[in-house]
């Protein structure tokens, strides 16, 4: 009886020291200790990059299941992590890029904002993360060579683009107006061309290629005019931080983590070309 009572005592030993056990390996991974690369008066708050991103321009930024996430968020959490510092977002609209850098409610903001309107508006870019612009679509086979088309090739053909963007206004600028057919958004335009009622659809490269991923067979075929480089932006006067910045997407860019995140967000997306300067 004693024998029988002991081994129950050790039974239960045993599984108290296996759940402890399982509970220790359950246990979530502590947080890296942040070593910050730069610190006040160069950032606004110690420990943190505050970094403005328009939260409600999908693939830039947007909310999957309660969480941001977009193109913008994740190279935003990729600079801060080089840089040491924990990442604070702050939703920040295209339009108000600038004033968010210049009034310090940001660090350093990116927002999809060409590099040439960041000049124009008297902020600084620390380099650019994405070459982006209005890119033409068509549907393509799996297996087949794409064809190759240009803004000076869309003779004769169906073209589709959402109504009053920049590829709308290019294309109605050269063929005349009433050419372009025009839809309220881009996936409609891409409803239009899986339907057969066009034969091209003409939008935003990086846009267009994410809404494409919900489609099969669509591709860039071309582009509309030039495309442009993506900057980071900071205040015009933070030379340090524009430094680092810049260092930092270097090798961002020269270990392909860059191309990582764009591959994520909009698949095999080809490189655009930039008009000379």
């Amino acid at each position: 009886m004693h024998l029988k009572r002991r081994l129950i005592a050790l039974s239960l030993a045993l599984a108290l020291v296996l759940a402890g056990a399982a509970a220790g390996c359950s246990k979530e991974p502590e947080a890296p200790v942040l070593d910050p690369k730069v610190a006040p008066p160069v950032i606004g708050t110690a420990g943190v990059l505050r970094v403005g991103v328009d939260l409600e321009y999908p693939p830039f930024g947007g909310n999957d299941q309660g969480v941001d996430a977009g193109i913008d968020v994740d190279v935003a959490a990729a600079i801060a992590e080089r840089l040491g510092l924990k990442l604070e977002l702050v939703s920040v609209q295209a339009g108000q890029v600038a004033s968010a850098v210049n009034d310090g409610r940001v660090d350093i903001a990116l927002g999809a904002t060409p590099i040439t309107e960041a000049v124009l508006a008297d902020i600084s870019t620390a380099g650019s993360y994405l070459i982006d612009g209005p890119a033409l679509f068509s549907i393509v086979a799996s297996g087949t060579p794409a064809p190759t088309h240009a803004l000076d090739t869309l003779g004769g053909l169906r073209v589709a683009a959402q109504k009053e963007s920049v590829a709308f206004w290019a294309i109605e600028a050269d063929y005349g107006e009433g050419y372009v057919t025009g839809f309220d958004t881009l996936r409609a335009a891409f409803d239009a061309l899986v339907a057969g009622e066009v034969d091209v659809v003409a939008g935003d490269a990086a846009v267009g290629a994410y809404i494409a991923r919900d489609f099969d067979d669509i591709r860039i075929v071309g582009q509309v005019g030039s495309a442009t480089p993506l900057g980071v932006v900071v205040k015009k006067d933070a030379t340090e931080l524009e430094a680092e910045v810049r260092s930092v997407l270097d090798a961002l860019s020269a270990e392909g983590v860059l191309g990582t995140i764009t591959r994520k967000w909009l698949g095999e997306f080809p490189t655009l070309e930039v008009a000379a300067e």
